[in-house]
């Protein structure tokens, strides 16, 4: 049973011969995908020996050892034949962007799903930096927290500051995750900034940067007619 940010992850994934999961952990996403017939088969990969047995487990379990190809490598050196769709779910934004730049040549213009916990902006840049865009950007609540998760295909981009720091298609959402989402935000901006401005030393630029996140979050709001 996947959680709602994997269950997300997997609704956008492209249907293929072979799709790839990177960073695995418990081999929950592909396996579903195998079980729900998205893809025929997937390389299943992680840079952990420990993390890649629990994923060999969830595999037998599901008596799926003849469709998976379980594989310790680091990060995109788990591809060694072209895949249609590669999956990068559950880890930093900085860690992802470092995965897509360095080993970008193996993806030969597959599709790719991606989510990050932390530093968004870092896995957008690599993004656009690598020759794809955003083709859907996703929110999602779990288990006390938001969630983006983004479908990428090869494409020219060129987003902005602004687009790299808050996102771009997010905004297109539904309404009431989006405000929930837009509400979320804005709390967390306030708490930094209430943090920074009472500290011993605070740094000009980072109380900078929550001011202008709060703004950005709060017209936002306004746009969709809270006032």
């Amino acid at each position: 049973m996947l959680d709602h940010r994997l269950s997300l992850a997997a609704s956008l994934y492209a249907p293929c011969k072979l799709g790839c999961d990177i960073g695995s952990d418990h081999a929950l996403l592909p396996c579903h995908l195998l079980r729900k017939g998205i893809c025929e088969r997937m390389i299943v990969s992680d840079i952990s020996e420990k993390a890649l047995q629990h994923a060999a487990n969830q595999v037998h379990r599901q008596h799926l050892e003849s469709r998976v190809h379980l594989i310790c490598a680091d990060g995109l050196d788990a591809i060694d034949e072209p895949c249609g769709c590669v999956s990068i779910t559950g880890m930093g934004g900085e860690t992802a962007a470092q995965i897509l730049l360095s080993g970008n040549s193996r993806l030969q213009n597959c599709v790719l799903v991606l989510s990050v916990h932390t530093d968004p902006f870092l896995a957008r840049k690599a993004v656009e930096d690598i020759g794809y865009c955003f083709t859907e950007e996703k929110l999602v609540f779990d288990r006390g927290r938001y969630y983006i998760v983004w479908r990428c295909e090869p494409g020219v981009m060129h987003q902005s500051e602004e687009e790299l720091l808050y996102g771009s298609l997010l905004y297109l959402e539904p309404p009431e995750i989006l405000q929930n989402y837009l509400h979320f935000r804005i709390q967390i901006s306030t708490k930094k900034y209430e943090g920074l401005i009472s500290g011993t030393h605070p740094k000009e630029e980072e109380i900078e940067e929550a001011l202008r996140a709060l703004s950005f979050y709060r017209e936002r709001l306004r746009d969709m007619g809270e006032q």
